[in-house]
């Protein structure tokens, strides 16, 4: 009686350890995946934003612009003093 409970015993934990492989698997699959939603979910963003901003009628209306110039403004509080 003691070694048929010891052999279910061991079933038990095998077929234990054989569901935790699958679900660990299962979890790294699902993990890789939401991943590669999110990136897609991202391009579609972009992709979706450009097309938005080059067909607008106001963005077609600006003037296009020559020679642009830059105002650079430095924070005196963050610099260094020598």
């Amino acid at each position: 009686m003691i070694g048929i409970l010891g052999i279910y015993y061991v079933w038990i934990l095998n077929v234990n350890a054989t569901k935790g492989y699958n679900i660990r698997n299962l979890e790294i699959t699902r993990k890789n995946l939401t991943f590669e939603n999110n990136l897609l979910t991202i391009r579609i963003a972009e992709a979706e934003s450009l097309d938005t901003l080059s067909n607008n009628p106001m963005v077609a209306a600006m003037e296009t612009v020559d020679s642009p110039g830059y105002l650079v403004l430095k924070d005196t509080h963050l610099t260094f003093n020598k």
